[in-house]
């Protein structure tokens, strides 16, 4: 998890380091963050239960979080996840769609469009195991609410599926500890059902996979080139290789995808 201090638990994300304070976790200041306290306020009055709530902030901007128990899979960890699971993956996110649909924060994102257009919604961004918590091998919450932006719900559809079948060659390091290849059609189809995919979107579906895969890439390579030294450090890795890659693999995969998306 991190290291402990005198002051909390100290826990490094993929981008952000946050803090835990016995039930509450301590984040930084982003500029979504205003847009963030707005949505996640909004949610708990809704009664969606699969976020954190806001417990409060600091003059500095450092926003208060509930800290939700359960498991958080790594990416080495998406083998665990069995269709029921999967399945439940794509409620939680239907149930947060619905919550959020035609709610505006009167604050704006770190990136994108800064208000919604017919048929945005606030999407959260980065739906994938490293920030679901599930709890009796179901989904129970989405963690990590700072990459919130405005596009189609679809797109948060498309990253989901990404991150979860995944899509990516047989060879991609995401695989290197499954045990066996992944059935990626029976695992997209159990999570696409649980959104309860409209059939007048499932025709978009596959495109949208590769959108996501190179809007993240053209993300990472803008903020690398700015210096911002999280996605700096990405880029060294070679994250923006092993996007390509993956953009390749959703290309190659599309009619596998098409279809598993029909059979939800």
């Amino acid at each position: 998890m991190g290291s402990e201090s005198g002051q909390g638990e100290v826990v490094a994300g993929r981008v952000t380091e946050f803090v835990r304070i016995g039930d509450e976790v301590v984040r930084p200041a982003t500029a979504s963050t205003e847009s963030m306290k707005q949505l996640l306020s909004h949610l708990e009055e809704c009664g969606f239960e699969g976020a954190p709530r806001v417990v409060g902030s600091e003059p500095d901007g450092v926003v208060r979080l509930t800290w939700i128990e359960g498991w958080v899979p790594n990416e080495a960890e998406g083998w665990k996840l069995d269709a029921g699971a999967l399945e439940s993956v794509g409620r939680l996110l239907r149930q947060y769609h619905d919550s959020a649909r035609g709610f505006a924060p009167n604050a704006g994102f770190v990136e994108g469009p800064q208000a919604l257009a017919e048929g945005d919604i606030i999407c959260h961004g980065d739906i994938a195991p490293r920030n679901t918590v599930f709890r009796e091998g179901q989904a129970a919450a989405f963690i990590d609410w700072d990459g919130i932006w405005v596009a189609p719900a679809l797109w948060d559809l498309g990253h989901a599926l990404w991150q979860f079948a995944p899509v990516c060659d047989d060879d991609d390091p995401w695989l290197q500890q499954w045990p066996v290849l992944p059935d990626r059609a029976s695992r997209i189809t159990a999570l696409v059902r649980g959104y309860r995919l409209a059939t007048s979107d499932a025709q978009q579906l596959p495109e949208m996979v590769a959108e996501v895969i190179a809007g993240c890439h053209r993300s990472v390579a803008r903020k690398a080139a700015a210096g911002i030294p999280a996605f700096a450090r990405m880029q060294r890795e070679g994250i923006l290789d092993v996007l390509d890659s993956q953009l390749q693999a959703a290309q190659l995969l599309r009619p596998l995808i098409q279809e598993a998306v029909l059979a939800s």
